[in-house]
């Protein structure tokens, strides 16, 4: 039964009557619930957008075309709504901000990764155009932050924290994230998801 918009309910409940429809709201109906709790304005739009991209992470024998075109309209939708037209903010610090959002253990366990899948995100060591939508939308699900901020930090160059130390600075080169998963210490079948999972199509941009 739908909430009274009279009666002060809690942000919990709002939240759990959205979450009991069978997928995440449309333009409309987004400003529907804005409309009817707007002292919740904030939060019931980052709760429609962390949906929506949820439900934008692709199976594996999804189209990439086809997720291409959910995920550019859906997160444009959220953004016209807030009325945001602006880029986000750059992630200057990938590492740093996992660490402020709860720490790297609690994102490898949240993304199924270990560490060296980390580190190789956080020094940008893999190939772009190989990292899998899935993990574009954990990294920004952890943050809190929207995903074309994670594309812009992941398709800088590679660097490295020492680099700057040394007379001659090291040359890094980037490899398929296929590689990474290979060599990963997670369970084969979290190897198996990984390597299904197809490339974010937005890096082709």
């Amino acid at each position: 039964m739908p909430l009274n918009r009279n009666t002060n309910p809690l942000l919990d409940d709002v939240l759990e009557e959205m979450a009991s429809a069978s997928a995440p709201p449309d333009a409309r109906q987004l400003r529907g619930w804005v409309e009817r709790y707007p002292q919740f304005r904030a939060e019931i739009v980052d709760f429609a957008a962390a949906w929506i991209e949820m439900e934008a992470v692709p199976a594996p024998d999804a189209a990439q075309d086809e997720v291409e075109i959910v995920v550019d309209r859906a997160l444009s939708r959220v953004r016209e709504l807030r009325g945001e037209g602006a880029k986000p903010a750059a992630i200057g610090n990938l590492a740093a901000e996992i660490q402020a959002a709860g720490g790297f253990d609690a994102f490898q366990r949240a993304a199924g990764i270990d560490r060296s899948m980390l580190t190789c995100l956080e020094k940008r060591l893999i190939r772009p155009a190989t990292i899998p939508a899935r993990m574009v939308a954990a990294v920004a699900q952890a943050l809190g932050r929207d995903a074309a901020a994670v594309r812009d930090y992941l398709r800088l160059p590679p660097h490295s924290a020492a680099a700057y130390k040394a007379s001659r600075q090291p040359e890094l080169k980037q490899v398929d994230f296929a590689e990474i998963v290979r060599h990963a210490d997670i369970p084969e079948a979290e190897k198996a998801r990984w390597l299904a999972a197809p490339p974010d199509p937005a890096f082709r941009e």
